[in-house]
């Protein structure tokens, strides 16, 4: 009985760790300097909003499900708090490295491989991988647009905030970390008889 006891308490310890350490420290880290920089008209600001959005969803995701928490999980999100941090310093809101450039472009090409790997992670969690694929499409679409638009056009970066936001609100509206998620969310309704 010990030896089964002895993974759940590791996975709980280690869920504890990021959800009650790391993930709450980035979080708070990304919401101050996005504050202090929100008088900045530029697309960085724009940029910075929706990885604070990203990253407040994805907190959410294994909320509640401890046991299912383990290292592989661990680690991809140490790797997803890095790259959220990597991602302000590309915009120029934090101090990076001198060899990091200030790119916009590049800050959303770390998101969008952010929610790549967010796929691998869902499986980890024994999540349906694919769950309401469609709309993760519309999410790295969104996120290719505003990489395609790079430093220009102020105004489509905050539409595709904007969108972005609109997207993964529906997503995590419908519960996509339970198991039993259907692969499409926009997909055609049955007709009820009658």
């Amino acid at each position: 009985m010990a030896t089964k006891d002895a993974p759940i308490k590791r996975e709980r310890t280690l869920h504890g760790l990021m959800y009650g350490l790391y993930y709450p420290s980035v979080l708070g880290a990304g919401i101050v300097v996005a504050l202090q920089h929100s008088a900045e008209h530029s697309p960085a600001i724009f940029v910075a909003i929706t990885a604070m959005t990203f990253f407040s969803l994805s907190f959410a995701s294994a909320m509640g499900r401890e046991d299912q928490y383990g290292v592989g999980t661990f680690v991809m999100d140490a790797v997803e708090a890095v790259a959220i941090f990597a991602c302000f310093a590309l915009l120029k809101l934090i101090e990076g490295p001198a060899w990091l450039p200030h790119s916009v472009r590049y800050a959303y090409l770390v998101l969008i491989g952010v929610l790549f790997m967010q796929l691998g992670w869902r499986r980890l969690m024994h999540f349906t991988t694919l769950g309401y694929v469609d709309l993760k499409i519309a999410l790295v679409l969104c996120l290719a647009f505003g990489a395609y638009l790079g430093d220009r056009q102020e105004d489509l970066h905050g539409l595709v905030t904007l969108v972005f936001v609109i997207l993964a609100g529906l997503y995590v509206a419908n519960h996509p970390y339970g198991q039993e998620v259907p692969i499409w969310f926009f997909r055609r309704r049955k007709k009820a008889p009658g």
